[in-house]
């Protein structure tokens, strides 16, 4: 069940008939919403950041391409 936010003396989060924050800032309800829903969605909290990878390019490929066929 998604994450809802409701406005009740401050904001409350409410995911599958639970409290899990209340009488919160509206931005920490909307952050505390975006975890569970990463929760939901399968997303393990390791404690370290997040790696970005950036698309190789053409040339990039091509270069591993002939370096494993050496």
């Amino acid at each position: 069940m998604p994450a809802r936010i409701k406005k009740v003396d401050g904001y409350q989060v409410k995911h599958g008939g639970k409290v899990s924050a209340k009488s919160t800032t509206k931005e920490k309800a909307e952050s505390q919403r975006r975890l569970l829903e990463g929760i939901r969605h399968g997303w393990r909290p390791t404690g370290k950041p997040a790696v970005y990878k950036r698309k190789k390019t053409s040339r990039e490929k091509y270069k591993e391409f002939i370096k494993g066929h050496k």
